[in-house]
């Protein structure tokens, strides 16, 4: 509904103020509207705020500047369009391959420089950082690798001093190769570091959930180069070893004197450490649903969940402090019957429950959102959700109908009505209706194939029963640390790892990657890396990537 807030105009207001007072004191008014010359001139007012925000704009377009860089006459912030940054790029004889087209602006605004430094290992690692949006570390595979000792050349040739005294950050004692255990070897915090290729940056987010703007600097260094490795086959791995001939796709692959190690921070998904937290309040309808409202959906994201439960609002009912991105809800839902309730970038988990409905309509939308525990009413004419872009852990609707698209569920689904395209099943899909109208999986994984028989499974042949593996990370089980995959709920939660079959990875009708984080391009990005560094790495050279736990968590302080 239109407000007299939505008719003014700031050119409007500018031109009425100039007016001479007596004018305004003599334009008529009733109530709360606008006066007759006042409303006159915010009807030029509308067209003028029209070509002042053009204007802005074209002048935003010709810089491929940071959003906070360039401000329009409100203060809010202007970006250049992405559909101009391939133009900009073909100025400076630029190919932009990020897939996210947030990263594109970086990798043009570092075009020049990546030129002027081809071939070094700062720009190698540049650019792995800049377009895989997640921090890296280079190491130089000829610095991994065990050579055969010859007596012309050093250590042997080097003073006997030179040679080793045991000191854990001098150089090596004899024999070559074997690492030295009275010591032992790990990433430890560098307070005077400065070296680039030794610099960890990690996002943070504060107590509110707020993602920082600066990001968490710190600088590494080897606690004993030439000690016993803690973690194999980490970034902070120094041991020497002998070449491994293996094809640098294996994940796994070790070092290679022609080969550049790139170790990648795993990525979190959609549990990032340190989210904002809040639980439902009590009562039938704890999110303050339009019981009236049957007719259009009512959305909601996290600032209309932080208002639902009592976060302070200014007059104008907006919240006085920002609300994050995203957050975490603990608690049980159920969605009324009569209700069209929507979410986006709203974690649960708890359970939804979705009434069932006589209408058969849609009821529930989801967004970029993960739950628990989805169960849903008998089936209608229409699915009873749809979610996109969303992370399940089980689905429980024996006479349900659901359509997913780019969904993982990391558990079972039992559902008798299923629509889905370039999803993930890890775990069993039962009580399938079959037939060609009542159930159709396209380019998706499933752990068994045999799920699908009856329900046009032959006029799907893009569907895969490869098995999806996860990303391990290091998490705190009661008195130790354990390196396993994350559940629902933890940081890593979802998120494939580069041991997961081609035909998940790059399965979508897309050639992008099956489930939950297909919109976040994790697995695109990696290959857009590989084709970005061919035209930048020396002669003979190749890379290999790998995800290593040991990056999502800091560098250990170590006095």
């Amino acid at each position: 509904m239109t407000t007299i807030e939505d008719l003014k105009t700031k050119a409007g207001l500018l031109l009425y103020r100039q007016l001479p007072e007596e004018y305004r004191f003599l334009d008529p008014r009733e109530g709360k509207e606008l006066g007759d010359l006042e409303a006159f001139l915010h009807g030029f007012g509308h067209l003028l705020d029209l070509i002042r925000g053009t204007t802005e704009q074209a002048y935003a377009d010709a810089f491929a500047e940071s959003v906070d860089l360039i401000s329009d006459s409100e203060g809010n912030r202007r970006e250049i369009q992405t559909w101009l940054l391939p133009y900009l790029a073909e100025l400076v004889g630029a190919k932009l391959l990020a897939p996210d087209p947030k990263k594109r602006v970086e990798e043009l605004n570092n075009a020049v420089s990546w030129f002027k430094t081809k071939g070094t290992l700062r720009n190698i690692d540049n650019i792995a950082d800049v377009v895989s949006g997640a921090e890296t570390v280079l190491v130089e595979g000829w610095r991994r690798v065990l050579l055969t000792p010859r007596m012309d050349l050093p250590p042997f040739t080097a003073p006997a001093k030179a040679r080793g005294d045991g000191d854990p950050l001098g150089p090596p004692s004899l024999p070559l190769g074997i690492p030295d255990f009275r010591f032992t070897n790990r990433a430890v915090v560098d307070p005077d570091g400065a070296n680039p290729l030794y610099r960890l940056e990690m996002s943070e987010r504060n107590a509110d959930g707020m993602m920082k703007n600066e990001k968490v600097k710190t600088f590494w260094k080897p606690r004993a180069r030439h000690g016993v490795p803690c973690f194999f086959g980490a970034y902070d791995d120094t041991a020497v070893r002998t070449p491994d001939l293996r094809n640098p796709d294996f994940p796994d692959v070790g070092p290679h004197p022609r080969r550049n190690l790139i170790h990648l921070q795993p990525h979190f998904g959609f549990f990032e450490p340190k989210l904002r937290e809040v639980a439902l309040p009590g009562g039938s309808n704890p999110l303050g649903f339009d019981l009236t409202q049957t007719d259009q959906f009512q959305n909601f994201g996290p600032a209309d969940i932080l208002k639902a439960i009592g976060d302070p609002t200014d007059a104008n009912g907006h919240l006085l402090s920002p609300a994050p991105d995203k957050i975490v809800m603990t608690g049980d839902l159920t969605i009324p019957s009569d209700l069209l309730i929507a979410f986006e970038n709203v974690l649960f988990k708890g359970t939804i429950t979705v009434e069932p409905n006589d209408a058969g309509e849609t009821r529930l939308r989801l967004s970029k959102c993960a739950v628990a525990n989805l169960t849903l009413g008998p089936k209608g004419d229409n699915p009873t959700v749809e979610a996109q872009d969303c992370l399940f852990g089980v689905i429980v609707a024996p006479n349900g109908f659901a359509q997913l698209v780019y969904c993982t569920v990391l558990g079972q689904t039992r559902i008798q009505r299923l629509w889905a395209s370039d999803c993930i099943f890890a775990g069993n899909v039962l009580d399938l209706e079959s037939g060609e109208e009542q159930t159709c999986v396209r380019f998706s994984s499933l752990l068994d194939l045999a799920d699908l028989a009856g329900c046009c499974a032959e006029k799907s042949p893009n569907n895969t029963a490869s098995d999806p593996n996860f990303i391990r990370l290091y998490f705190k089980d009661e008195n130790s640390c354990v390196l396993r995959p994350a559940q629902f709920g933890e940081p890593g939660s979802g998120v494939l790892n580069l041991t997961t079959s081609r035909a998940i990875r790059e399965g979508a009708e897309d050639d992008g990657e099956m489930g939950a984080y297909h919109h976040l391009y994790y697995n695109a990005q990696l290959r857009a890396v590989k084709l970005k560094l061919k035209n930048f790495l020396p002669l003979g050279q190749e890379i290999a990537i790998r995800y290593d736990p040991r990056l999502a968590r800091p560098a250990a302080a170590v006095t």
